[in-house]
């Protein structure tokens, strides 16, 4: 299995060089843009004690209903 360097350089490869500088430019905003890490809902809920187990479920409910909807468009 490749490593994601080599599978990067691999794709880096495949470009032209204009590609390639589209490619760096953007690398170079990536790297100066600060990694926001968040926390997960359910993580949220617990500890503040906002939502209770069945409000969590029918939420959760609503939103595969409606990725369900969606994908039948």
């Amino acid at each position: 299995m490749m490593t994601l360097t080599e599978q990067l350089i691999e794709q880096l490869n495949k470009m032209d060089e204009a590609q390639q500088q589209r490619l760096l430019n953007f690398a170079r905003i990536l790297t100066k843009t600060p990694v926001m890490k968040g926390e997960s809902g359910i993580s949220i809920a617990a500890a503040t004690g906002f939502f209770d187990a069945q409000s969590l479920d029918e939420m959760e409910a609503a939103i595969v209903e409606a990725n369900s909807i969606a994908c039948l468009d």
